[in-house]
């Protein structure tokens, strides 16, 4: 039942219930109104990218409750082994799992990982992990699963909800018994739940690639939601639930994948984007700004935007700092070339020319490199989602695995490798001048 509904420019309208508004109006929630989406996309590449976390984690609750809902549609029978009762928990467990998967986001999403703590010095339950907690860098998805599981220690949610919504949002994070028990009638649910909320048709990007175009004042991020949603299901197949899409709905799907596809060539990789994120990384390695990343869930909840620009603005009177005097004033590097596979030869090649190249006449540069997995079908079994596309037979239907039936998802199956190569904007001239 929906007590609550707001005005929302991509879904319209987003219905919310009492217990959901109080997740929302929540300290740890409430402080994603204060971190930008896409950072420095949005002050000076895009101006009317204005739009927040707080607004795209609103807009992946709701499509996490149409996936869910489209998911008990396509399968009554598997899920009429489930109560009412069971059915409404998992519901409320989907939807609060995308509303929270991003609530662990620090200052200007990404750009801060750079300085985030170990893993192991976060104070997470690790009961409730697979093992023991790997031996690497804490990224927003961990610090996510600290602030969900502060939530249950405050009351704010049940502890094996808590944990249950902590499973949808991490790969790393246990179920609970509730959940596994399901699993008893309902092969893979869990499995597949933490499909809707991170995968390769996820609430997650079905509604950022919408969102950022629309403010963006872009193209290249549309493609049919509505039709997609319709198109998709979840059947038993081999003892374990998998995902299904209908033949008529693969061109929405290969839409959603060549949306992302160029979203990330056009937006999420532009060249300005890519400059401005290395001048920030770097005024925060080089300490023109102080930017610690505390492990405490309410000194983490305090970080905003607002306060590194704050610090970026009273670090960029100092000339000295360079990286924050550059930044605060809108002092662009130039992009000299961009390298998209730098394991191949010929781009290496490029790129240790282009060194030696600046290096031999005093030219200061930099490079700032991405790689992001476009999609996982294709990839090893037990790595990739199982989606397969219900092919029409004279009688009945065939499961074909849907990196067999679209061609173009074989073509576009690649992992996306950037590479850009500046040279700092007072050695643009000298630059020109040696080519």
């Amino acid at each position: 039942m929906s007590d609550y509904e707001l005005r929302d420019p991509v879904h319209k309208r987003i219905a919310f219930n009492e217990f959901e508004r109080g997740i929302i109006d929540h300290p740890f929630f409430q402080r994603l109104r204060f971190i930008s989406q896409l950072g420095f996309t949005q002050a000076y590449v895009y101006p009317g990218a204005v739009h927040d976390r707080f607004s795209h984690a609103l807009g992946a609750m709701h499509v996490a409750g149409r996936l869910f809902g489209r998911m008990l549609e396509s399968a009554p029978d598997v899920f009429s082994r489930l109560s009412l009762e069971e059915i409404e928990s998992l519901r409320r467990r989907v939807r609060l799992a995308g509303l929270l998967h991003d609530v662990g986001h620090g200052p200007f999403s990404h750009a801060s990982e750079i300085v985030f703590p170990s893993l192991v010095s976060l104070p997470i339950a690790w009961t409730q992990w697979r093992g023991k907690p790997a031996n690497r860098q804490a990224v927003h998805e961990d610090y996510s699963v600290l602030l969900i599981q502060t939530l249950a220690r405050e009351g704010v949610l049940e502890s094996e909800m808590a944990q249950d919504v902590c499973s949808l949002v991490h790969a790393d994070a246990c179920p609970s018994s509730f959940l596994t028990a399901l699993e008893a009638r309902v092969p893979s649910l869990q499995k597949v739940l933490k499909g809707l909320i991170s995968g390769e048709v996820d609430c997650d990007r079905m509604d950022y690639l919408l969102r950022d175009s629309y403010f963006c004042g872009v193209a290249y991020g549309q493609y049919d939601i509505d039709w997609l949603i319709s198109s998709m299901g979840v059947e038993e197949h081999d003892g374990s639930l998998v995902f299904t899409i209908s033949e008529n709905g693969v061109r929405a799907f290969e839409d959603l994948l060549l949306a992302r596809y160029h979203m990330i060539d056009q937006v999420y990789c532009h060249k300005t984007k890519m400059g401005f994120t290395h001048y920030l990384e770097q005024a925060i390695i080089q300490g023109e700004i102080d930017m610690k990343i505390p492990t405490d869930p309410y000194l983490y909840a305090s970080l905003h935007d607002g306060a590194v620009i704050e610090q970026l603005l009273a670090a960029a009177r100092d000339e000295k700092n360079y990286w924050s005097v550059h930044l605060m004033r809108r002092l662009t590097a130039k992009r000299i070339l961009r390298l998209h596979d730098v394991v191949r030869d010929e781009d290496r090649q490029t790129l240790e020319t282009l060194k030696g190249m600046c290096d031999k006449a005093g030219i200061k540069w930099f490079t700032h490199a991405i790689q992001k997995e476009l999609t996982f079908l294709g990839e090893a079994p037990e790595k990739a989602q199982k989606i397969f596309v219900k092919k029409k037979k004279i009688s009945g239907y065939d499961l074909v695995p849907i990196f067999q039936y679209s061609d173009l998802l074989q073509k576009y199956n690649e992992k996306l490798q950037f590479t850009d190569f500046f040279v700092r904007r007072e050695d643009v001239g000298k630059f020109v001048e040696l080519v």
